[in-house]
């Protein structure tokens, strides 16, 4: 029988901080696929956080199946070339070649990383892709996109029929397959689905739409999140009601939207909808610190937002400079105020924050090596 945690969850976005603290150069660290997995293993250990991060570059796997020009580099995440945009006109939609799940672009890197997660762990992988809008964008180009979607809507439309159906289905298809779990939860990425990059009406039309046109397909558990930009919808309950269609169950509210419009309306919200939520902590404040700040954020998220149970903490994508006393004071921060039940006065719950040894160091004492 399972039993109930005795405190709040602390996850993280941690790709580059990753290959940054352990030293791994990042052209290799996105393309070997024993390296990847073992090293998030490693610093999710390192850190305390309570998920494995064993997300790869989510917005780019399938753009470069597909033939889109990427940029790899020895010290940064792998980005589109946005130079040489794919689909340069409509007319060449028709002349795409359909990516080979197994065989195009980083797809097999995909299933070897998901392959080593579950050798090295034994528990089951996820299976992440990149949803449909912000998919086009990588392929198309923002300015681009927007002038097709206030221009030529029938083509848009064919676009985002076309990458659902011909791309990314088969993907998620073969993820499953290859990680033994036809109903494992496919899980998308959809930062560019955000305002001020979308209106709201956009959002109806080209976004909602084709996350339920791929749960049409796949069955209900597939979802699409990472949506940001609330506190510039100009209306973020109606916002926050459309990501619900996108991810039902859970409200993404990431800093610093979160921050801007404060936690007690984001839990109004998550109450009067029944959902749980996913409090991001902004990233710039991770980074910059200082630790008193990243403290005093999360307790007030903890106090706020966190004394059901339905909340957890997330640290938004972690910058690779990012300092490590920063990130355990966090993971700290959530071990000590989430104790369950929620203290009534966490400013007179002492908070002790480890002085830990150096991820080297670590790595010695367990007698680890990233080779």
């Amino acid at each position: 029988m399972a039993t109930a945690p005795d405190r709040m969850i602390i996850a993280a976005q941690c790709n580059d901080h990753s290959a940054y603290l352990a030293g791994v150069p990042f052209d290799r660290f996105y393309t070997d696929a024993r390296t990847f997995a073992k090293t998030q293993l490693l610093v999710t250990e390192y850190y305390g956080f309570d998920a494995p991060n064993t997300m790869w570059d989510g917005y780019n796997i399938e753009a470069e199946a597909l033939g889109q020009k990427m940029m790899f580099s020895p010290n940064k995440m792998p980005d589109v070339d946005r130079r040489e945009q794919l689909l340069e006109n409509p007319s060449h939609l028709d002349h795409l070649k359909i990516p080979d799940p197994y065989k195009s672009g980083r797809m097999p890197w995909v299933h070897e990383v998901n392959k080593t997660y579950i050798e090295l762990t034994g528990s089951p992988a996820r299976a992440y892709f990149c949803a449909p809008f912000s998919l086009a964008v990588n392929i198309r180009g923002y300015m681009n996109l927007v002038i097709d979607i206030n221009t030529n809507p029938e083509f848009v439309h064919r676009l985002f029929a076309f990458l659902c159906d011909d791309v990314l289905v088969p993907f998620i298809e073969a993820m499953r397959h290859e990680i033994g779990r036809p109903d494992s939860l496919a899980d998308g990425s959809d930062a560019w689905a955000s305002p001020p990059n979308v209106n709201l009406d956009m959002v109806d039309e080209f976004v909602v739409p084709y996350t339920e046109r791929l749960r049409e397909r796949l069955g209900k558990k597939v979802v699409t999140r990472g949506q940001w930009g609330d506190a510039r919808s100009g209306d973020p309950e109606r916002f926050m009601e459309q990501k619900l269609k996108c991810c039902p169950g859970f409200l993404s509210a990431l800093d610093p939207d979160l921050h801007e419009l404060g936690p007690r309306r984001i839990k109004d919200f998550a109450v009067k909808h029944n959902v749980r939520i996913d409090a991001g902590i902004d990233a710039t404040l991770i980074r910059s610190g200082p630790i008193d700040a990243i403290v005093g954020r999360i307790r007030n998220y903890i106090d706020v937002m966190g004394r059901d149970g339905k909340c957890i903490i997330f640290l938004n994508h972690i910058p690779f400079d990012t300092p490590p006393e920063h990130i355990h004071a966090a993971v700290a921060a959530v071990h000590t105020y989430g104790r369950f039940p929620i203290a009534e006065n966490l400013a007179e719950v002492p908070l002790k924050i480890p002085q830990r040894e150096s991820f080297s160091e670590f790595l010695h004492k367990k007698g680890e090596t990233i080779d």
